[in-house]
């Protein structure tokens, strides 16, 4: 249809046309981008673990889903954290385990993905903090407004090598070089690969079992012997030896120039109380694996996305960079205005959030000033390769309002300055980026 435009009018038919069809264009290729992102996360996923595709089909029918109220002290602290849990149990025990010191359900309501709602929006009033773990796809719908947080619920960790050995070490960490490696030399830890099928049968009986088992409890996804043995037979078994003892071993795998690390176990008397510097024994001579085999990237596989989760700091500081690159699913986070708890919790809790296709990390300060010395801290504390920016919300009530960004080593801070009855606001998918609030 033809617009008939007065004269004066700046703008030519042709203009408005060209205009319009770039708009089009432009919010194409950005549907086209977060297409292929997702499928790119889904090929990753189901390349190295597709022998559980039919339980991820059988997830994405499953329909019945519970609402629980949990009501205790957040981990590591005195402080209470009422926290409001929707979902089929994907997350449930971690968070339970690695959120609270201690915990009660108040209450819980056995529902479905379709009816959960009701449940929801009356229990949430008592709650500081509520979590959806609804999985794939349905978070999206579930976040079409935006309120929510998207968290990834697992993250890929990898660590591109460098040409020689020497320039691979300087990509670990200061303190990783500094300990670990000496630990690794007074233990006499050495490595023996193999790909020896009785040897791999007993990994997976009396290390990989007992291990994930303690690990992840009843989240375990277990790999069937079959897969585990002939990923083993492919690649190889890295057992590490103190001694004459093999204290904890590994099955490594290599594809597409990458060596990935697939599964780790350690004998059931080890795991209590691991040998000083086993696991970074692991690490260290898988790292060195690679380079041998003339590879150019260690990929550590999935990694939960709370900056604080031990197991990720400890890929960082290797040297591994982050990426969404390993699931598909988001955990939905939205704590609450005006609740000093969940400010806590996000204080004590800093996370990877998806925002813009990128992965950025937000955290908060409640206590202490946003100065210089913090900033350092912090950024020593969280800061990792494949992060796009740290945002970092400030309660102390010390810092200017509004927004600004800084330089901190080689990562940007954006510090945005806010009210107790506000800061959650940004806390959520569509938070401001670029400009003040």
């Amino acid at each position: 249809m033809t617009v008939n435009l007065p004269s004066t009018y700046p703008f030519s038919d042709e203009t408005i046309q060209l205009h319009v069809l770039k708009r089009l264009l432009v919010n194409a290729m950005r549907l086209l981008s977060r297409a292929r992102g997702a499928c790119r996360r889904l090929f990753y996923f189901f390349k190295l673990y597709g022998q559980h595709l039919p339980l991820g089909i059988k997830l994405i029918f499953k329909m019945p889903c519970s609402v629980i109220l949990l009501r205790g002290t957040m981990k590591g602290s005195d402080d209470p954290l009422a926290l409001l849990y929707v979902g089929r149990y994907g997350n449930y025990h971690y968070l339970q385990k690695n959120l609270f010191e201690e915990c009660d359900v108040v209450e819980e309501r056995k529902t479905t993905l379709l009816t959960f709602r009701r449940h929801m929006d009356r229990m949430e009033a008592a709650s500081d903090v509520a979590i959806v773990d609804i999985g794939w796809p349905y978070h999206g719908l579930m976040n079409r407004s935006g309120v929510y947080l998207e968290m990834p619920d697992w993250a890929g960790m990898a660590l591109e090598l460098g040409e020689t050995w020497e320039d691979t070490i300087r990509l670990f960490r200061h303190t990783t070089r500094r300990q670990d490696l000496r630990h690794i030399r007074l233990n006499e830890y050495r490595c023996e690969p193999t790909n020896d099928r009785a040897a791999i049968e007993k990994f997976y009986d009396e290390m990989y079992l007992p291990f994930i088992e303690s690990r992840h409890g009843l989240d375990a996804v277990k790999a069937s012997r079959r897969h585990v043995v002939r990923r083993a037979g492919k690649g190889c078994l890295l057992q590490i030896f103190k001694g004459e003892r093999v204290v904890v071993a590994g099955v490594v795998y290599p594809e597409d120039g990458a060596l990935y690390f697939l599964w780790l176990g350690m004998p059931s008397d080890c795991i209590e109380k691991p040998p000083q510097a086993a696991i970074s024994a692991v690490y260290y001579f898988g790292i060195k694996h690679a380079l041998d085999q003339g590879l150019w990237a260690v990929d550590f596989t999935g990694t939960r996305t709370f900056l604080s989760d031990g197991v990720f700091r400890f890929k960082r500081k290797w040297g591994a960079l982050v990426e969404d690159s390993f699931s598909p699913s988001s955990l939905l986070v939205r704590p609450k205005n005006g609740h000093l708890n969940a400010a806590r919790f996000c204080q004590r809790f800093p996370m990877l959030v998806r925002r813009n296709g990128e992965l950025e990390g937000l955290l908060l300060s409640v206590d202490a000033p946003l100065d210089d010395k913090r900033l350092s801290q912090l950024n020593a504390l969280y800061g990792c390769n494949g992060i796009s920016r740290m945002t970092v919300v400030d309660l102390s009530g010390h810092g200017k309002a509004g927004c600004r960004d800084v330089a901190v080593g080689d990562l940007e801070f954006r510090l945005i300055g806010a009210g107790l009855d506000h800061y959650a606001d940004h806390y959520a998918k569509h938070a401001v980026r670029d400009s003040g609030l």
